[in-house]
């Protein structure tokens, strides 16, 4: 699977794939596996568990149904923060996530996109019809709300009064939006012309390696210092909303180049930003002796999960949120979704939308290779309660060698499977 659409990185990387940061870039991650337990996901006590917590689900548009859409029903009515762990780039989520949404009602979406694309987000899910003229001014600026089913479900989250969060560092491909924003806001004359100058000049070359497939060229990943210099003495004397904007291109920056070298370090830093950024966001409904809103998270499927993530010892987004909810006595819901094979968006190009889409197939991916098997060919989907399995895991002490499975049957409540999908489209 290419870890990029499980979120790994995220699209702003090229070291790491995870979100439309780094649809180029695959992440292995061994498997560690004992001979002697090698075969644990087929033993009798995981297969009985496993079939007997199997519930089909039937997907029509926005709707669901089916006894796997009761038992998530169900579970969403009783929780506070729901997460959405996914596989991005797969034309049948967003809709799941507007069915989720109708159940929850929340009033906080967090997304895996930076503040300054939220609120562009916001912005133009007011408007009537897509943003395809901002989106051929600004090619990818809104990440992977630059997809038509996910700007659908952002337009349908706006319409049920639900504030788009967004935690992530800049887009990957944001840095000429993000030099517009500070022009447009900016006081003298000198640096407005500056910034407009280098704005255009990095989106006519961030728009053409886009085309030409080459995102490890991508500005942000390769940001001369000189520029970033330049630009911090400029602003210096603006007003705060600029050099805010400044300090957070200067710190994405610095992300960016550090998982394009390879170096360690990145991730974490990348991490600790968002889970910053999320308790940053949340501090207005933070009163004391009040509940958390209802609260819908849409990440990668690496972020979203409670406990220590597969990526070694880093405790992400989800752990957080899991830490969040039981401060207010609250309770969180982890869900997993990934289709078992299809199409997939796994490209950026802003003028041949045929060159984004990927055949693929998920059915030997290791963190959810058992469900896999199980999921048969047609049009229901499968979901998964992984909490018997946990349990016999935790207190029975049933084998499960591999351990990219266990991250999921100990990070996640449930796993959904779509036997096949289609490519999320372009505008």
């Amino acid at each position: 699977m290419n870890r990029f659409l499980l979120a790994a990185k995220s699209l702003v990387r090229p070291t790491l794939g995870c979100r439309l940061r780094q649809l180029a870039f695959t992440v292995v991650v061994g498997v560690l596996a004992s001979p002697a337990h090698a075969q644990a996901p087929t033993d009798t006590t995981f297969a009985r568990l496993m079939r007997k917590n199997q519930f089909a689900l039937t997907q029509t548009g926005t709707q669901c149904s089916g006894p796997g859409w009761d038992k998530l029903q169900q579970d969403i009515q009783k929780s506070t923060l729901v997460l959405l762990g996914e596989d991005h780039g797969m034309a049948q989520i967003p809709p799941f996530a507007q069915a989720v949404a109708q159940v929850l009602k929340p009033k906080v979406y967090v997304a895996e996109i930076d503040k300054y694309q939220a609120q562009d987000l916001t912005r133009l899910t007011a408007q009537p019809g897509l943003p395809t003229a901002y989106l051929q001014q600004f090619p990818m600026s809104l990440s992977f709300y630059s997809w038509a089913e996910e700007f659908e479900l952002a337009r349908s989250l706006r319409a049920q009064n639900t504030t788009v969060v967004g935690i992530e560092q800049l887009g990957f491909a944001s840095t000429g939006r993000s030099l517009t924003l500070m022009a447009d806001q900016v006081k003298s004359p000198t640096t407005r012309t500056f910034l407009r100058k280098q704005a255009t000049a990095i989106q006519t070359h961030d728009r053409a390696a886009l085309i030409a497939d080459n995102y490890g060229s991508i500005t942000i990943n390769n940001m001369r210092p000189t520029l970033l210099d330049s630009l911090r003495k400029m602003t210096a004397t603006e007003p705060l909303a600029v050099r805010q904007l400044f300090q957070d291109l200067e710190a994405s920056a610095n992300i960016f180049k550090i998982n394009a070298s390879g170096k360690p370090g990145g991730h974490q830093t990348r991490i600790n930003l968002m889970k910053r950024n999320l308790l940053a966001e949340l501090q207005p409904y933070q009163q004391a002796g009040q509940p958390l809103p209802p609260m819908l998270f849409k990440f990668g499927a690496y972020h979203l999960g409670r406990g220590r993530s597969i990526w070694g010892d880093i405790y992400d987004v989800g752990n957080l949120a899991v830490n969040l909810a039981d401060a207010h006595d609250q309770k969180s819901l982890h869900i997993f979704v990934i289709g078992k094979q299809g199409q997939k968006v796994t490209g950026q190009n802003p003028v041949d939308f045929s060159k984004n889409a990927t055949s693929y197939s998920s059915a030997d991916e290791p963190m959810v290779k058992p469900f896999m098997a199980v999921t048969p060919a047609g049009s229901a989907w499968q979901v998964f309660d992984l909490r018997p399995l946990r349990r016999a895991m935790l207190y029975k002490n049933m084998p499960v060698a591999d351990q990219e499975l266990q991250a999921t049957i100990l990070g996640y409540d449930y796993v959904v499977i779509i036997p096949e999908t289609t490519a999320s489209r372009n505008y």
